[in-house]
């Protein structure tokens, strides 16, 4: 394996299995993980509760627009990720599949085609069924981010990492990507919401880790530029507070305090917590996963992140390879998930679509070269 592929397989797998060992402690204060679970540091089954919007309506005789909000009770077996996973996939696949960087028409025909109705509830939840049955109706897709079940949350920067991988090297360009994509699941230029300009950042932070000689600073360096003020004030925030915390629950117990009463999966709160644990764990895949699990609140997003960061920084061989087989050895059988792809053929495709990527810069560099 070059450099660039054990790079890209070794965020792609990082990614995958930090979101299946923070799912089971998602939304769970540190207190509660530890009286149920006490510290995880394995991948853990996960049983998932019948949940059906309709009977929550406090008027019996409303009528429920839209299609109902439903979650089928399931078991998940350890490794099993779930819908920011699902929605990495189809960036994914959209990218595989052209063998290049991808537009927002390119990742609406896989959402569409990718996707069954009859499989949402499971892995998918009702914001995807939003963008799915918008897209059918016709919705350009750029549109559809402004009928976000939750605008605002983290979920449009959980799916972006393969169009940093894709644009590897080049943070700018992978930024601009990630704005236009992030479209189909957030809207831009409201007041409050950072969604599209977390998701770019993280784009940007994937590429640069992706450079030969890319370091932890670099990395944050660059995914701090690409936040405006307040977010960026936040970010500088957590990572005085990873260089000043003892453990991973000191510093987690912060952000307890700091959004208390607030959704846990607010773009902005996510993405500096997992800056600060990538900062913590000095880029280790295995314990960027294992704080971010043990950290409190939207445990599954702050692990995919730190842990995608360190995995594209330090590659595939600084990345257990028994959880490895546990998460591909789970989605192969899952009957739900939009790709039973491995993180290795997933990590393949998007290599070939680098390439293809650079081999076109390449060319233009040289037809400019020709004329000066």
């Amino acid at each position: 394996m070059n450099k660039l592929f054990e790079k890209i397989y070794g965020c792609e797998a990082a990614g995958s299995i930090a979101n299946s060992m923070g799912e089971i402690m998602e939304g769970w204060t540190i207190e509660e993980r530890k009286q149920r679970l006490g510290y995880v540091e394995e991948l853990l089954p996960v049983d998932k509760p019948d949940y059906d919007g309709r009977l929550n309506r406090t008027n019996p005789a409303d009528v429920s627009l839209g299609y109902p909000l439903i979650y089928h009770g399931h078991s998940r077996v350890p490794g099993t990720t779930e819908d920011g996973e699902e929605r990495h996939r189809l960036c994914a696949t959209a990218i595989i599949e052209k063998g290049d960087r991808i537009n927002i028409f390119d990742l609406a025909k896989v959402w569409v085609r990718d996707l069954k109705p009859e499989s949402f509830g499971y892995l998918l939840g009702p914001q995807d069924q939003v963008i799915y049955y918008s897209l059918k109706a016709g919705i350009p897709p750029w549109e559809v981010g402004k009928f976000a079940s939750w605008p605002g949350f983290y979920g449009t920067t959980k799916m972006i990492s393969p169009v940093g991988e894709v644009n590897a090297c080049n943070p700018a360009l992978a930024a601009q990507d990630a704005q236009e994509l992030g479209r189909i699941k957030d809207v831009k230029g409201v007041p409050g919401n950072y969604a599209l300009e977390v998701c770019s950042a993280y784009a940007a932070a994937i590429a640069e880790a992706l450079k030969p000689d890319a370091s932890i600073s670099s990395i944050i360096d660059t995914a701090i530029s690409y936040l405006s003020w307040s977010p960026q004030s936040d970010a500088l925030e957590a990572l005085d507070w990873a260089k000043n915390s003892n453990n991973c629950e000191e510093y987690g117990l912060k952000f307890e305090e700091k959004y208390r009463g607030r959704p846990v999966s607010n773009a902005v709160e996510i993405f500096t917590a997992s800056l600060g644990l990538f900062y913590m764990a000095d880029a280790d895949p295995k314990k960027a996963i294992v704080y971010a699990v043990n950290s409190g609140r939207d445990t599954d997003c702050r692990a995919h992140t730190a842990g995608s960061l360190s995995g594209a920084l330090r590659g595939i061989s600084a990345v257990p390879q028994n959880w490895i087989k546990t998460v591909d050895e789970a989605m192969a059988v899952n009957p739900y998930t939009v790709s039973k792809r491995s993180c290795k053929e997933t990590a393949e495709g998007i290599y070939r679509a680098a390439m293809n990527n650079t081999a076109k810069m390449q060319g233009v560099i040289d037809l400019v070269n020709s004329m000066t």
